[in-house]
């Protein structure tokens, strides 16, 4: 059966950890009250559904340069949408059945401090890290990055299922932020002990083989934890690196299966 953690879930069992505790982003239940008290402290914010994906049920709630408000980002169903909000102070979203605040979707919403995850020319991007599990060790076993397409720009999704064009994680990092070699390989393990430990923590409650982990950049070039997948797609690997990465798992997903055979035998 598929399961999605919550968003505010995962936010809570992170900030239990010292080390995983300095790379979430704040993040509450979703209320008028919460979403002021963050649009006071950040630049932007957003509206997730708790338990969304694909970059679906995302808003992007930001002040323009006329001072108004305004919301852009997908319904849980896929739907782009754009929408003024005359008063913050006043928005109610059940005036706006396209938010689908209600219905099949009201499992509930967070409000998650906006971080500004882009390259140096200014567009959105965004990390994923594959971690899966063999022989009582979790390994790091692929990684790529994702940048936003101009269509994407505004609401600042980073999801491949969006637009988002999808490259090879050394590209990202030489390409697209201006690491040297030292600053890059400091980068990934600082990456790979947050994917380690957070995956940790995960599979005491919700145990699986592999873990899909999505990340963004805040401007002192700390990786953010954003989620863990439960349940992750491995279909943009082949995107990258000739499919070595995509190949790897599958060998690695074929060993655990033979693992898995000899534990059995020896029951």
């Amino acid at each position: 059966m598929f399961f999605r953690m919550g968003k505010l879930y995962q936010f809570n069992l992170f900030s239990q950890d010292d080390l995983t505790a300095n790379f979430v982003p704040k993040t509450k239940i979703f209320s008028i009250e919460n979403l002021l008290e963050f649009l006071k402290s950040y630049e932007f914010v957003y509206i997730k559904h708790d338990k969304g994906g694909q970059g679906k049920g995302i808003y992007k709630v930001y002040q323009d340069e006329h001072g108004n408000y305004n919301m852009n980002g997908y319904t849980p169903k896929g739907k782009k949408l754009n929408i003024p909000i005359a008063s913050i102070e006043d928005f109610d979203p059940e005036k706006y059945p396209n938010l689908d605040f209600k219905g099949r979707f009201n499992s509930g919403f967070i409000v998650q401090e906006g971080i500004n995850s882009i390259t140096l020319n200014g567009d959105p991007l965004a990390i994923r890290v594959h971690v899966q599990k063999l022989n009582e060790e979790w390994l790091v076993t692929g990684m790529y990055g994702k940048i936003s397409t101009a269509e994407t720009y505004e609401n600042g999704i980073v999801n491949a299922n969006q637009g988002a064009q999808v490259m090879a994680i050394s590209d990202l990092l030489y390409d697209h932020l201006g690491m040297d070699e030292q600053e890059k390989m400091a980068f990934l393990q600082t990456l790979e002990k947050i994917s380690v430990t957070a995956v940790k923590l995960v599979s005491v409650e919700y145990p699986r083989l592999e873990y899909g982990i999505d990340f963004g950049i805040n401007s002192n070039a700390d990786p953010i934890l954003f989620e863990v997948n439960t349940y992750p797609g491995i279909g943009n690997f082949a995107k990258v690196e000739n499919r070595e990465i995509l190949n790897k798992i599958y060998r690695i997903r074929k060993m655990q299966k033979e693992e898995a055979k000899r534990k059995d035998f020896l029951v």
